[in-house]
Order: structure tokens, then C-alpha cells, then sequence
């Protein structure tokens, strides 16, 4: 007997349930008390506690803060230089007329230090040179008044870069919830794997029942070699059993980090019966449609066009002056400084003066601005030349993932046509192994295939689901809705 499909259901398992080895999420929950999950349970519950969301939570806030600096660029900027230090003791010198050097052609006369002053008083510091304090500030504010529209691009950039923050997210989202999806159909998936091959077993045990007590009796009706084939192929479903009883705690094991529950923590789902979801029905034009409306990483790219475009008009804007009020206030005072009479003494230590203009600041570097608006214009061309090659990207994945719904979900229809006749078949031969007229070999035939035909559908079901999870998460939306014959 061959038993490939639980080959086949192998592979599907493990990509399936291995999912927590590509994210983790905190654990904690109640270890007590039982939980029950639905899906939308499962997803808020990733959602609320995955570092993928904290992650591009993270990232939305940081051009939250580049959005910030630009729309208060317009804000007065305030620049304050103030010191405090020692100061010895500066003395104005005391100014006299040289009556001996009068000039007899005007009848002026040189003005000199006064006699009995040292002019190098200042110059030494002495055990009797007095110590004071100089106090100095220094204040401007610049107010932009007007940039030639450089505030303005900078400001829409940045609301383009939150628009980049916000769809970042519900990228992440799309990918946390198929994994989340994943690992729910993955354990409806095994929990209905289980219960076939347990019937499977039943089934296995009751013929090799009667086929001992046959022998037993001696009745001829079968043969010791009957009884090791059953045997080989019981030890082959109990070996896909096993296997498949491994495969569901490992199901397990990533419901529980979706959820957040500890390891050991008990957790159950609403319903373990693995059943095809509804969507809506849609053509393959309005799935494209959808996806180029609400995909995340079309509109990234949408933004990113955007920044790019306010990029090169900054850049333009560059060309042009900045104009703004500026107002400045200069204040010294020093305690051991004489402070002159004179209006015309340059004094380092003793001022106080203020002033407001409307000034204009225009940096002329030709080469160099026109170096920047060159490079800002061809990234702007090439952000609208991935986005165009994103688009035909996305239509061609559109037609392969609804193609590929579209054929699962017509699978489903002919897989439950052959579970019911495999049924209708394993009954017939039961029945006509009970009465002696069926063979070992032919009721083996007919619950193989009755077995086979019950997970193959149940493995399409569970591979459509796949699909339509897929294809939510590459048109943006959720596709599913609720069972109109529930």
C-alpha cells in the first residue's frame, strides 16, 4: 500500500506550522484557565504584541518627527551666546593736553596720558589688582518670512514620508496575518488529518480482527499472508500517524505564539473543522483594480513619487534667496572696567546695543546647485520608473494568485465528489467483507482510497484558504467575509 499523499501532506505541514521560526512574540497568558480562539482572536492578539508592529510602528513615528522639524520650520530660530569669566581691573587713562608741544603754525597741541598715571597698569596682574566679573551675551532670532516655496516642498516630502510610515505598517500587517492564517488552518489542517487517520486506524483494527478470528476458526477463508499485508500497511498508517500527531503540536506551538500564551499555557481554537472560506465574487480586472487602490506598497511608491517630485522642487528653490527679520541684542558689563565717555571708544566690557532688519541670505554656487537638481531629477525618475515596473508586477501576480483561488476553489468541487464515492465504495466492500464475498485486498483498496481521497480534500481546502490569504494580503484588503449559509 502507498500512502503518498501523507507525503505530500508532510511538506504542507511543515511550511505551514514552522511559521514562529521567522517571528516571535511575547508570551503571557494565564496557564489556568483555557482560552478560546477565533481567527480575528489569533490576529489582534499578533498584532497587539509582534515586534514586526512595534517595528514599523517605530518607523511611522520617525517620519512622524521629520514632519514635525518641517512644519515648524516656519518658527522663529533663537541663538543666545552668553559667558561669565574673570576679569582684572581695566582703568580708562586720563587724557591731558601737551602744552609743550603746540604746534605755532595752528596753535594745537598733542593730547596725552595725563602725568602720574602707569599705562601698563592693565598689562600686569599684581597682588593688588582687583578681580571682577565680565558678563557677555548675545542674541539673535531669525524669522523666516519668506523662502520661495523651500518650507513648503520640505513639508509636503515629509507628509509623503508619513504616508510611506503609515502604509509600512499595513504591509507588516498583511504579512503578520498570513502567518497568523497560516498557523490556524495549519492546525484545523492537522486536528482533521488526525481524526482520518484515527478512523483509518479503527478501520484497520476491526479487519484485522475478523482476520485472526478467521484463522483461528481455521475456515480457509483466509490465509496468514492476508494477515501480514494488513499488517505491513497498518504499520504504515500508524507511521503517518505519528507523524502527523508531531506535526500537530508543532500546529500548536504556533497558535500559542500568535496568541501570546505561554509554552505550557492551555489554548483552543472556536472550531477545528477545516472548512473554505467565502469571498466575494470578483473578476481578475477588479482584483487589479483593488490592489492598485489599496496595496501598501503601491501606495509607498504613490509617496515616494511625491517626496521625490518636492524634492526637485526644493532643489529649484535653491536658485533663490532666503529672506527673513532678523533681530540681535548685544550686552557686556564688566565689574572691574572703567566705561569711557567717549561715544568713539571701542569698549570690550561695557555695551548695550540692539537692532532689527530684514535681511536676505543667497548662497551662489552655480555648478553645485545645478548638480543637486540634476541628481534630485533623476531619482525623481527613477522612483516613477519602479513604480511603473511595480505596477505591471502587481498585475502579473494578480492573474497568477487569482488564477490560482480560482482553481483551488474549483478542486474542492471534484476532491468532495471523489471523498463521497471513495465513501460510497469502502462502504460497499465493509459490507461485502463482512459477508465473505470481498477480499482483504479489495477492502484495503477501497479505505486507501477512500483515506487518501478524505485528505486530499481537505488538503485542497486547506490550500484554498492559503490562496485567498495570499491573495488579501497582495491586494491589500481582507477577501473573505462571512459564510452566507452560516
Amino acid at each position: 500500500m502507498k500512502l503518498c499523499v501523507h507525503c505530500r501532506l508532510h511538506r504542507f505541514f511543515v511550511s505551514a506550522l514552522l511559521f514562529g521560526l521567522f517571528w516571535t512574540v511575547s508570551a503571557h497568558a494565564d496557564s489556568v484557565k483555557p482560552s478560546r480562539y477565533s481567527l480575528d482572536d489569533l490576529l489582534r492578539a499578533a498584532r497587539a504584541s509582534s515586534p514586526v508592529m512595534t517595528i514599523a510602528r517605530a518607523k511611522l513615528k520617525k517620519y512622524e518627527a521629520i514632519f514635525d522639524r518641517a512644519y515648524y520650520a516656519w518658527s522663529p530660530v533663537l541663538k543666545i551666546d552668553a559667558l561669565m569669566a574673570p576679569l582684572p581691573e581695566r582703568r580708562v587713562l586720563d587724557r591731558c593736553v601737551d602744552p609743550g608741544a603746540v604746534d605755532p603754525m595752528t596753535g594745537l597741541a598733542p593730547v596725552i596720558a595725563c602725568p602720574g598715571q602707569n599705562i601698563q597698569t592693565d598689562e600686569r596682574i599684581t597682588a593688588d589688582t582687583e578681580i571682577g566679573l565680565l558678563v557677555r551675551t548675545d542674541v539673535d532670532v531669525t524669522f523666516p518670512i519668506y523662502t520661495f516655496g523651500k518650507i513648503e516642498h520640505g513639508q509636503k516630502a515629509a507628509r509623503a514620508g508619513i504616508a510611506v510610515g503609515k502604509s509600512g505598517i499595513n504591509y507588516a500587517r498583511g504579512r503578520l496575518d498570513f502567518l497568523v492564517k497560516k498557523a490556524y488552518y495549519g492546525a484545523q489542517m492537522a486536528e482533521t488529518a488526525l481524526g482520518v487517520l484515527k478512523e483509518g486506524r479503527k478501520r484497520f483494527s476491526k479487519a484485522k480482527r475478523s482476520i485472526e478470528k478467521e484463522l483461528a476458526k481455521d475456515t480457509g477463508r483466509f490465509t496468514s499472508n492476508d494477515l501480514r499485508k494488513l499488517l505491513v500497511d497498518e504499520a504504515e498508517l500508524e507511521s503517518r500517524y505519528l507523524e502527523t500527531e508531531a506535526l500537530n503540536k508543532q500546529a500548536w506551538s504556533g497558535i500559542r505564539l500568535a496568541a501570546s500564551v505561554a509554552p505550557t499555557g492551555t489554548i483552543s481554537l472556536d472550531t477545528l473543522k477545516l472548512k473554505p472560506v467565502s469571498v466575494e465574487r470578483r473578476n481578475q480586472a477588479e482584483y487589479i483594480e483593488l490592489a492598485l487602490d489599496a496595496r501598501p506598497d503601491i501606495r509607498m511608491a504613490r509617496a515616494a513619487i511625491r517626496a521625490r517630485q518636492s524634492e526637485v522642487n526644493m532643489a529649484i528653490a535653491n536658485f533663490l534667496p532666503d529672506i527673513a527679520l532678523v533681530g540681535g541684542l548685544r550686552y557686556a558689563k564688566g565689574t572691574t572696567a572703567d566705561d569711557p565717555v567717549d561715544p568713539f571708544a571701542n569698549d570690550g566690557y561695557n555695551y548695550v546695543g540692539w537692532g532689527v532688519v530684514i535681511g536676505a541670505k543667497w548662497k551662489i554656487d552655480y555648478s553645485v546647485l545645478v548638480s543637486r537638481l540634476k541628481e534630485k531629477q533623476a531619482k525623481a525618475l527613477q522612483q516613477r520608473a519602479e513604480y511603473d515596473a511595480l505596477v505591471q508586477q502587481v498585475r502579473l501576480e494578480m492573474v497568477t494568485l487569482v488564477s490560482e483561488m480560482e482553481r483551488r476553489k474549483a478542486e474542492t468541487d471534484v476532491r468532495r465528489i471523489a471523498m463521497k464515492a471513495g465513501k460510497a465504495w469502502l462502504i460497499s466492500n465493509t459490507l461485502n467483507f463482512g459477508l465473505g464475498v470481498a477480499t482483504v485486498d479489495q477492502l484495503l483498496r477501497s479505505l486507501i482510497a477512500y483515506s487518501k481521497a478524505r485528505l486530499t480534500y481537505y488538503r485542497v481546502i486547506y490550500e484554498y484558504n492559503l490562496a485567498v490569504a495570499r491573495l488579501s494580503q497582495a491586494v491589500g484588503i481582507e477577501l473573505s467575509i462571512p459564510n452566507p449559509n452560516e
